[in-house]
């Protein structure tokens, strides 16, 4: 027979049960009648952004430009928003309205290219290659560099090339260190195009870029070699500069080349700056790639009509010394590009430039 106390003790946890279901059928309808109350209600999913990104302070970064995929994504998820597909068929349209090289009018007759080398992204080897290029065709192509001179005397110098350049000869010309701030002289490229279709020959505008990665590799390479230290003191030194002071990567480098203080002085956002170099890229770049010297050097041979002298020697990220690439290093990289502008602005480029995700408008 059941006792006295067992059915107590039944009735207690039953009451218990009873008032748990009560009081979460409770719980559930406020949440909903609060939802419904609400509907501007969103769920904080920690996302991490500028609440004044949508703020120019540069009338220049005032356009129709498509925002970049990843700020895209944050701001919508900050915003509440789930819909960022306008995205990838805005980096396509640009795509179509950058400038293309007509293949069915190569070789040209005559011209002047210039390569604008970016630190870090295997630009010397270009360069040596173009100067033995010069050299198999001397008669008809000459070579200028930036080497040595400061920013007045490369636009004389480049002045002075382009005046007459003659019906069959080419000009290569050589833009590194202190050559041309290319995010605010656009107009002087203008000025050098117009000269050179003066005379019926054609001026090409030519640069390489490298994976954020590698070039982090590259400019780690030469810094520890610059630093004549322990590999422990040195890392210890690059966890510090990308928390206090990010290394100018390739973005930077194509808008302000080594002109300090326009970085730091500079009223734009990350982002204006990524769309400022595409931008750029866009209106004047004829020649464009990342990690491809071979390409380049096609694309050369094909605008000449000349055969190549030598092949380009091809970038090799060998350790060097003592340097050890350990997971904090790469993490510290990562960092690094996402600070500076480069994760966002090579990942864009490699849209616009390479079709990188074309394919996903054919699904």
């Amino acid at each position: 027979m059941i006792s006295i106390q067992q059915i107590l003790f039944y009735a207690v946890i039953g009451a218990a049960t009873i008032i748990l279901l009560s009081s979460s059928i409770d719980i559930g309808v406020a949440i909903v009648g609060k939802a419904l109350s609400s509907p501007t209600m969103t769920i904080d999913f920690d996302v991490d952004f500028d609440q004044h990104d949508d703020a120019t302070t540069e009338t220049e970064t005032v356009d129709t430009d498509p925002i970049l995929p990843i700020t895209a994504r944050k701001l919508a998820l900050a915003r509440g928003e789930t819909v960022v597909s306008d995205v990838l068929p805005k980096l396509l349209q640009m795509s179509s309205e950058t400038r293309k090289i007509n293949e069915s009018e190569l070789p040209y007759s005559c011209g002047a290219v210039l390569f604008y080398h970016i630190p870090g992204t295997g630009g010397k080897a270009i360069r040596d290659w173009l100067k033995k290029l010069v050299e198999a065709h001397e008669e008809i192509a000459t070579f200028f560099s930036s080497e040595g001179l400061d920013y007045a005397g490369f636009a004389s110098g480049v002045d002075a090339q382009i005046q007459s350049i003659g019906s069959n000869n080419w000009k290569f010309i050589y833009a590194h260190d202190n050559s041309i701030v290319l995010g605010d002289d656009s107009h002087r490229l203008n000025q050098w195009r117009d000269v050179v279709a003066s005379q019926k020959c054609r001026f090409l505008l030519t640069t390489t870029f490298q994976d954020p990665m590698d070039h982090s590799v590259s400019h780690t390479k030469k810094e520890f070699a610059k630093c004549n230290c322990e590999m422990e003191i040195f890392k210890s030194f690059v966890q510090k500069l990308v928390e206090f002071k990010p290394w100018r990567g390739q973005l930077d480098y194509l808008l302000y080349n080594t002109d300090e203080s326009r970085i730091e002085h500079s009223s734009m956002d990350q982002k204006g700056k990524v769309k400022k170099g595409l931008r750029l890229l866009k209106n004047q770049f004829d020649v464009v790639v990342i990690d491809d010297h071979n390409k380049y050097a096609d694309t050369i041979l094909k605008v000449t009509g000349w055969p190549s002298p030598a092949e380009i020697p091809q970038k090799v990220l060998s350790d060097s010394r003592d340097l050890v690439f350990t997971k904090e290093m790469v993490s510290s990289w990562g960092k690094m590009s996402s600070k500076n502008g480069d994760a966002d602005f090579i990942d864009a480029v490699n849209h616009v430039f390479f079709n990188s995700l074309g394919y996903l408008m054919e699904q």
